[in-house]
């Protein structure tokens, strides 16, 4: 690993496989794209999640290993296993469940896809976005201003 890699803290494992495949769900790949599940975008979340209180954390890693398991009750295997169709089928389950924690869980899910999707460089071509208005703004965390560029790689 160079100076050049960012290593994967949080979004290991079978949380990395679960994300990736919930977020090729919620912006799914298609030709000028490759969608939401990939080590580029997770990579964004994970350092995200690396600034969340470390509670808030931990309760949203608990969410994707729940998402995981229930999987079973959508299509007779684990989230990461099943389907895209089952998998579709659960994230709306999940969207509008009547139990708060899956719902809230759902879209803390969401935003951290769309957000580590839609901050990368990579991206903007595909609907249009120029870039920022302020591009020569100094960023206080070099980490975050590779990834944005897709000049590190990622490592789990």
């Amino acid at each position: 690993m160079t100076d050049a890699t960012y290593k994967l803290k949080n979004l290991t494992g079978r949380k990395l496989q679960v994300f990736l495949a919930a977020a090729d769900c919620i912006i799914p790949p298609d030709p000028g794209s490759p969608g939401g599940g990939t080590m580029e975008t997770a990579a964004v979340v994970d350092w995200a999640l690396n600034r969340l209180d470390p509670e808030m954390r931990a309760l949203f890693l608990k969410f994707m290993v729940a998402l995981d398991f229930i999987g079973v009750f959508f299509g007779g295997r684990t989230f990461k296993n099943n389907s895209m169709a089952a998998r579709e089928r659960q994230l709306r389950w999940t969207e509008s469940c009547p139990l708060r924690p899956f719902r809230m869980g759902f879209f803390g899910l969401k935003s951290y896809v769309c957000m580590g999707y839609y901050t990368r460089e990579a991206t903007w071509p595909e609907f249009g976005y120029g870039g920022p208005h302020v591009p020569e703004r100094a960023y206080p965390d070099t980490v975050i201003r590779g990834l944005e560029q897709g000049a590190l790689e990622v490592a789990e």
